[in-house]
Formats: structure tokens, sequence, C-alpha cells
């Protein structure tokens, strides 16, 4: 078997090194801005990084503080 990642062999391989690679993965979130959805992960203390937009409007993608990989305070 071929196995193509950009992961270390010892996390695929090693099993408790899998669980703490799991552990650093933060699972993304829906939230709503502004009424657009936003995929998120969180970062702690109401902080989020924007992983996707969730819209049909096209002038939604337009929105510079909207983009993937920025950082949003929500309250």
């Amino acid at each position: 078997m071929i196995l193509y990642t950009i992961v270390q062999p010892d996390y695929v391989y090693n099993h408790s090194r899998t669980q703490e690679f799991n552990e650093v993965i933060q699972r993304p979130e829906i939230i709503e801005t502004e009424n657009i959805k936003l995929e998120v992960v969180p970062l702690g203390q109401g902080l989020y990084r924007i992983n996707r937009i969730i819209s049909t409007n096209p002038s939604d993608y337009l929105k510079p503080q909207l983009q993937p990989g920025s950082e949003i305070k929500i309250y």
C-alpha cells in the first residue's frame, strides 16, 4: 500500500501519536455573522479563523474582512 501524506510516518503508524495529532486539530464550526454563514475554527476567547464562506451571494466573497484565513472576533 502506498500512502501519500504530508503527515510524518510516526503519526500514521504510532497510535498514541495519532491521538495527539487529532487533539491538535480543531473541529470547524458554522457561525453566522452579518447574515452570512461562515465555516470557522475557534481560536479561543471569541476569536475565529475563517475556513470558508457559505453563501450564494457573490458580493459576500468580495468582502476583505471575510476572506478565508482571516481572523474575526465574535462577542
